[in-house]
């Protein structure tokens, strides 16, 4: 298995950045990116030398963990917290994610080095949100997430876009015929039943907190025990 390259933000987009100055749960959320970024590339060096099984995951800064309270508590390290303890073997995890990053960051950056990891056991797949947010080609958008699909093995578990917006609901329906024509699954990470939106979101008001982390792996794990839907 060849080395993973250290993660590299996306910049901070200029209306982040003004946004920062003015609120400042978006200033301690934005003071995140580089320590979890950096948290995240000792970890997967240190993946890459242990043995058992691996988790890739593939994603923007939800899948850091942006707005937790340690990046461990994002969905992602969650998922493999859970997995561990399940199968009594802990699960290894090389985490692609870039904050910041857009689908064509994930087709360009993340999936050639996903690529070059071997015999992962689960991918997960989380991206979008920031092209709905930041970019106005729905149509780019929307091939790019089929492109990950197609690009991606069967033991994918994609997360759709969030939001509730017609550019949101337009890639998310590419993205569901995607999957479930690649044999794929969806896990639900944005709709999960519990307490009001609310109180999972973190100061920004945007990222999730500890317990919408919480609660988007348990849309996963549900997903992995619940058994594989004929294709």
């Amino acid at each position: 298995m060849r080395s993973v390259p250290p993660l590299v933000p996306r910049r901070t987009s200029l209306g982040l950045k003004a946004l920062s100055v003015v609120f400042p749960g978006i200033r301690h959320t934005t003071g995140q990116i580089e320590p979890y970024t950096h948290w995240w590339s000792v970890q997967n060096q240190g993946a890459l030398r242990r043995e058992g099984p691996l988790l890739v995951a593939i994603g923007d800064s939800i899948s850091i963990g942006i707005g937790a309270s340690h990046p461990s508590r994002s969905y992602v390290g969650r998922v493999a917290e859970s997995l561990s303890a399940r199968d009594d073997a802990e699960w290894r995890v090389i985490n692609l994610a870039i904050a910041g990053a857009r689908v064509a960051d994930a087709l360009d950056r993340q999936l050639p080095i996903a690529a070059g990891v071997r015999d992962a056991d689960l991918y997960l797949c989380c991206i979008g949100t920031n092209d709905v947010v930041w970019s106005a080609a729905l149509a780019s958008l929307r091939s790019g997430l089929r492109d990950l699909s197609h690009a991606l093995p069967t033991n994918t578990i994609f997360g759709p876009v969030a939001g509730t917006s017609s550019r949101a609901r337009l890639a998310n329906r590419a993205l569901r015929s995607a999957v479930a024509s690649n044999g794929q699954r969806m896990a639900e990470l944005w709709s999960v039943e519990g307490p009001r939106t609310t109180d999972r979101l973190a100061s920004d008001r945007f990222h999730p907190n500890d317990l919408g982390y919480a609660l988007m792996a348990s849309s996963v794990t549900e997903l992995l025990d619940a058994p594989r839907p004929r294709v």
